[in-house]
């Protein structure tokens, strides 16, 4: 639990952020845009208690799901941040909470912590809510009609991801869904690249350059990527494509690579910096993700000016 500075500003309040994915040092991708909202409420004044877990256990790269089918006892990790995560946020007593992923930061964990009178923000980034949609139609039911009893807005990064929810409730529980719901995209916190960019350019000359970022879970399709780029090669441009992120599924991309026999470059992760340089350089971003609430990396290429393909 990180404790921020606090302002002299009279309409300060106590937050508490809790969430599954924060950063856990400098560079640190993971939980960015969680961490450039903290910034945003420290910088209005407030103080803000950050509850997540160590790095490691159930939670962390690539993602929940890949790391307990990959190792299923560590959901007795799980329960017992749970639980931790419950009696910081009681000994905080926050005036307000935001929860990061419904699941399971609002559900079951601020539930449980049952701070009075503290506001509740929820706040779904698509995960959280491929899982909800998952599950038995009577556990997903009691979770959302808990949870809209219980917070004040429920915010999801797109339309798409809270359509997707709505339309599998009943009528009285998805108004009552519709009721709180809000639609705001994470911040970005964009920071300077340039530099960075003129290397990686200026270090491959006039070969084009692709770039997909992302977990390496099947959902993410970098396969397609892979095949995509392999079509566009010719006598006279060899593509690059780079590849950031890492996971499960990164074995059998390196084996795709090398059937193809194109230069793909697996950079695995790396801090937030050095992957913006890479989406800056790139002549063209590749997408092909089924699964997505609103993509980051996406919205971070339009920012910076690359066209961006969507497979």
């Amino acid at each position: 639990m990180a404790r921020a500075r606090r302002f002299g500003v009279s309409r300060a309040v106590r937050i508490c952020v809790v969430t599954t994915s924060y950063p856990a040092r400098d560079g640190d991708p993971a939980g960015h845009f969680v961490k450039t909202e903290v910034d945003e409420l420290e910088r209005a004044g407030h103080e803000v208690v950050v509850v997540t877990p160590r790095p490691g256990g159930a939670f962390g790269w690539p993602g929940a799901v890949a790391r307990l089918e990959e190792r299923p006892w560590r959901i007795g990790g799980a329960a017992a941040w749970m639980a931790l995560a419950t009696a910081k946020i009681r000994r905080a007593r926050p005036q307000r909470i935001v929860a990061h992923w419904s699941v399971p930061s609002a559900w079951p964990v601020v539930r449980a912590s049952n701070v009075s009178g503290a506001s509740l923000e929820v706040v779904s980034h698509g995960a959280d809510v491929r899982l909800l949609v998952a599950l038995p139609a009577r556990v997903r039911r009691s979770i959302v009609a808990g949870i809209a009893a219980r917070a004040a807005s429920w915010r999801f990064v797109s339309e798409s991801l809270l359509e997707m929810l709505e339309k599998t409730l009943d009528p009285r529980v998805a108004r009552d869904l519709r009721a709180i719901a809000r639609i705001a995209p994470a911040p970005l916190g964009m920071i300077d690249v340039a530099d960075d960019v003129r290397a990686h350019r200026s270090a491959l000359g006039a070969r084009p350059l692709y770039v997909c970022a992302g977990r390496l879970v099947a959902s993410k399709r970098v396969d397609k990527v892979i095949d995509y780029v392999a079509t566009l090669r010719d006598r006279e441009h060899e593509p690059v494509l780079v590849v950031l992120g890492d996971g499960p599924e990164r074995p059998r991309l390196e084996q795709l690579a090398q059937r193809w026999q194109i230069d793909v470059r697996f950079l695995g992760n790396m801090p937030r910096r050095e992957a913006l340089g890479w989406i800056g350089a790139a002549d063209e971003v590749v997408h092909a993700s089924v699964a997505e609430g609103l993509s980051t990396v996406l919205r971070e290429a339009e920012h910076l000016g690359v066209k961006v393909t969507v497979l």
